[in-house]
Formats: structure tokens, C-alpha cells, sequence
């Protein structure tokens, strides 16, 4: 089933890339022929008719101003820089304003992340301690366990090791008593 939508995928992918082919050359052969044709018509274009020189109609400032024009020109330059001012302190204080708010956000986020990660570690050292005096206790009562366990053994040991002792004294004694043959 994989196999066949990958497949499926893969055709549709080639058809997909075979039409854009299609039309990026469809459209490239029209916008050439849209081209030559504005080209030709430019060389072509009225040449009896040349065009007006824009510099012709064009007006000049008198560079010799009053000092009262002077005067509102510098008191509306003065204005607009007033305003350019009173708008640059006011975008300063709003980009402070939103790193401020950024900036306590990421700190909260800080502090949560952090008292999770205490909680977590106080919670896992809490656990860990509980696991190691559960490990702890049952270390004990296996080793009391084998010492009793062992002290029997040794018991029975020492038992039999004596039976042996007095088996070997007695079968010892008995042929020191018997008379042998020399």
C-alpha cells in the first residue's frame, strides 16, 4: 500500500513538474513576442513629432527671499522636527514597553521552568532516598538472612566435622588395642 502511494506521489510530483515546465515556456515565448512587438513599435514611433523638453515649462524659486519667510520656514521646519521627536519618543517607549513585557515573560517562564525542575529534583531525591533505605533494609535482612544461614552451616559443619573426629579416635583406638601381626 506504501509502495503504491509512493509511487502515486512520485508521478503526481513529475506531472506536477512537467506542467509548470509547460507554462513557464508558454508564457516566456508570449512575453518575447509581447517584447518584440513593443520594440518594434518604439523604433517605428513618430519621429516628425519629437518630444517637448520638460525643462521648458519648469518654474524656479527666487533665491531672493524676506527674512518673514525665512522666519516660517524655520518656525515649520522647527514644528516638524518637534513631531518627528515627540513620535521617535513615543516608538522608543512603546519597543521599551514590549521588551519590558518580553522580558518579564521570559523571566516567568524562567522561574516556572526552574521550580518545576527543583520540584522534579527535589521529588526525585525524594524517591531516590526512599528507594536506597528500601535497598538499604533488604541489604540487611538478606545479610542477616545468610549470617544465620551460614552460622547453621557452620553449626552443622562443626557437628559433623566432630561426628568424623570421634569416628576416626575411635577407629583409631580400636586398632591401637588390637593386637597386630607383625
Amino acid at each position: 500500500m506504501a509502495k503504491k502511494a509512493g509511487k502515486i506521489l512520485a508521478l503526481a510530483a513529475v506531472a506536477g513538474a512537467a506542467a509548470a515546465g509547460i507554462s513557464y515556456f508558454t508564457k516566456y515565448r508570449s512575453f518575447n513576442k509581447e517584447l518584440d512587438e513593443d520594440f518594434r513599435d518604439f523604433e517605428e514611433g513618430d519621429e516628425d513629432n519629437p518630444v517637448p523638453d520638460s525643462t521648458m515649462n519648469r518654474n524656479y524659486v527666487s533665491l531672493h527671499a524676506d527674512k518673514d519667510e525665512f522666519l516660517v520656514a524655520a518656525g515649520d521646519v522647527l514644528n516638524a522636527v518637534k513631531d518627528a521627536a515627540g513620535a521617535a519618543k513615543n516608538v522608543v517607549k512603546d519597543a521599551a514597553a514590549i521588551m519590558t513585557d518580553t522580558a518579564k515573560e521570559a523571566m516567568n517562564a524562567a522561574v516556572d521552568t526552574a521550580a518545576a525542575a527543583k520540584a522534579t529534583f527535589t521529588g526525585a531525591a525524594g524517591e531516590a532516598e526512599e528507594s536506597l533505605e528500601d535497598e538499604a533494609e533488604e541489604i540487611k535482612e538478606a545479610v542477616a538472612e545468610t549470617a544465620k544461614e551460614l552460622s547453621e552451616a557452620a553449626s552443622d559443619a562443626a557437628d559433623r566435622a566432630e561426628e568424623k573426629h570421634k569416628e576416626a579416635s575411635t577407629i583409631i583406638t580400636e586398632e591401637d588395642t588390637e593386637p597386630t601381626d607383625i
